[in-house]
């Protein structure tokens, strides 16, 4: 299954739990077995980079790396070899090499596999990395990230920002639960979840971190109940920004998954509504998920385009959590580092400013319209607020609300979440306030 469903993310055929879903769907697999494979395919897509040059120093014929197919199986035997203790070295390569006997294309390589995965046994995958004098390779190598991408952080944070960013990814994500405003008390799902998690700083003071190890977040009563979902600070911080308020009338332009649609839904209240708009209706079923089992009846999803939506200076404010890159939130999603290429940054700026200059005439005079992304680039960020104001004279940067901490808001008065700094998903987001006829 693990091999599955790694050939699908590289075919682009999905997302990783979705494929997972569909696999485990067919099969009578039960939670340990699915925490398992998650834990094999996020580390292997997580140390892809540096399996991927330990793998090749093994090989006698540099030319096998080019077959796919089997470096998928060399990779998931590396990773259990060098990133997984439960999984015994000589136990890893025989099902390796069961593997390529199960593939036709593959059996002929069971010798090279076997040969392989053993010297690696051998050696723990202690292979020279590239010198000094070409220190972005050897960082790239190193921490498994993108030589294009470390190049581009060193140009902005120096070495010291760099390492620390990279090993920042590297570490394990910690799943982080917010609990619903109404409906139960702090103290009630304090007492009912003090096994599970531990209360950390954010919004409201409704966050916290899932303590409890080898737990899938959909397997909590609480969350089952719609007493919680599963949402990160930094996502908390962004809807802060729109400083909501009961009664407010809300679009949330990208919505989703449809974590901030709620609790922009369970502020505003009932007399306040909130339009969650999205162009794929698969993603936006999610939204409809997540308003049925929190019973959030004043979430409005609406399947649509962004850039085109049929309002004009209806609301009072509006998110606009931008499509990027994802370079502030590669800790949590690994599979990012190798599907994303440079030129995707120059693809996808494009359609957020699409997305931003739609969301000028959706709020009337005042109203308010917060960019978001979870990027670290610059391009995708300040750049894109600067040059909004300088066609919209009309709006204004404005200060981020004062429940937001200052460790937080930078010297332009910008929302900038860095994950090495902070220790939470990166975030970037601008409050931009319409004037008042």
């Amino acid at each position: 299954m693990v091999l599955e469903v790694l050939e699908r993310l590289d075919q682009g055929q999905g997302a990783i739990e979705a494929l997972v879903d569909r696999a485990f769907a067919r099969s009578r697999a039960d939670h340990r077995d699915r925490r398992f494979m998650y834990e094999l395919l996020n580390g292997v897509l997580r140390e892809r980079i540096r399996l991927d040059y330990v793998i090749t120093h093994h090989l006698d014929d540099p030319h096998i790396a080019r077959n796919r197919d089997l470096m998928r199986v060399l990779e998931i035997g590396a990773y259990q070899v060098l990133g997984m203790d439960k999984v015994p070295p000589h136990a890893a390569v025989n099902e390796a090499v069961k593997l390529t006997k199960w593939y036709a294309d593959l059996q002929r390589f069971s010798g090279v596999v076997n040969a392989v995965l053993r010297a690696i046994v051998a050696d723990r995958g202690q292979v020279p990395l590239p010198g000094p004098e070409d220190l972005p390779q050897r960082l790239s190598i190193e921490y498994s990230h993108p030589v294009w991408l470390v190049r581009r952080w060193l140009d902005r944070y120096g070495l010291t920002g760099t390492r620390a960013l990279l090993r920042y990814n590297n570490e394990q994500p910690v799943t982080y639960l917010r609990r619903r405003m109404r409906g139960i008390s702090r103290q009630q799902f304090e007492a009912e979840s003090r096994e599970l998690c531990d209360r950390v700083p954010g919004y409201g003071s409704l966050y916290y971190r899932l303590t409890r190890r080898g737990m899938a977040p959909e397997d909590i009563r609480l969350l089952q109940l719609g007493a919680c979902t599963v949402q990160s600070p930094s996502a908390g911080w962004v809807v802060a920004m729109t400083d909501p308020a009961p009664g407010d009338r809300i679009v949330d332009v990208c919505s989703a998954p449809g974590g901030k649609a709620a609790l922009l839904a369970e502020v505003v209240g009932e007399e306040g509504s909130v339009c969650a708009c999205d162009v794929s209706p698969a993603r936006l079923r999610k939204v409809a998920d997540t308003r049925r089992r929190m019973d959030l009846r004043n979430i409005y999803p609406l399947v649509c385009d962004g850039r085109r939506l049929p309002f004009d200076g209806w609301f009072d404010k509006a998110l606009v959590d931008a499509p990027c890159s994802g370079t502030g939130v590669l800790q949590r999603h690994p599979d990012a580092r190798t599907a994303r290429m440079e030129d995707d940054i120059g693809r996808v700026t494009p359609v957020q400013e699409e997305l931003l200059e739609a969301a000028a005439g959706l709020v009337g005079p005042g109203g308010v319209v917060v960019y978001a992304t979870c990027s670290l680039e610059t391009e995708e960020n300040e750049q894109q607020v600067i040059r909004f104001l300088a066609r919209h004279p009309e709006f204004a940067l404005e200060k981020p609300p004062r429940e937001i901490p200052q460790q937080y808001v930078d010297l332009d008065g910008y929302l900038r979440i860095t994950p090495w700094e902070h220790a939470l998903d990166g975030a970037f987001a601008a409050r931009l306030r319409k004037h008042a006829k």
